[in-house]
């Protein structure tokens, strides 16, 4: 069997015109033949996109009831990615020791003179949470300022090319 992402686009908005409702119209789309439809209507099952309607007996008969797209597969057709993208929000929080701890790393790997630095990490050690916070404010400002410089960095790792 060969995967066939046309095909599959094909059965997955031929069973959105049903939802919620279940249907025999995938199994047999023009242009394709009944094989290849339930070949890629058993790999979209699998991947909780639609459930096939299709069952095999003991004596190895396939049976077909009726296919059916899932909430899964409606958010997939979406361009926003529907509501399993809304849920699918994760929160990062950083304890602001673990920020300050960053930002001495940084600062104690500069090229700054050594009495220059040791001043700097003590305010920062000594500093207010709410100075701390305005600080990694000013700091995430200016990153995003810079993000053009940012850009081939975020689409290299985003691209599974960790270096």
């Amino acid at each position: 069997m060969k995967l066939n992402r046309e095909l599959q686009r094909a059965l997955l908005e031929e069973l959105r015109d049903f939802y919620p409702r279940r249907s025999q119209s995938a199994y047999h789309l023009d242009g394709y033949n009944q094989a290849d439809c339930l070949d890629n209507l058993m790999y979209l099952e699998e991947q909780g996109l639609v459930e096939s309607g299709i069952a095999f007996t003991l004596s190895g008969h396939v049976t077909l009831v009726q296919a059916r797209i899932t909430a899964r597969g409606m958010d997939f057709l979406e361009d926003d990615g529907g509501v399993s993208a809304a849920l699918a929000v994760v929160t990062v929080k950083l304890h602001e020791d673990t920020l300050r701890q960053l930002i001495e790393t940084k600062i104690q790997s500069s090229g700054i003179p050594d009495e220059q630095k040791s001043g700097i990490l003590k305010a920062l050690r000594e500093a207010p949470g709410e100075t701390t916070k305005q600080l990694i404010t000013k700091l995430v400002d200016l990153g995003m300022e810079n993000a053009p410089k940012a850009i081939p960095l975020i689409q290299t790792l985003l691209q599974g090319g960790h270096s």
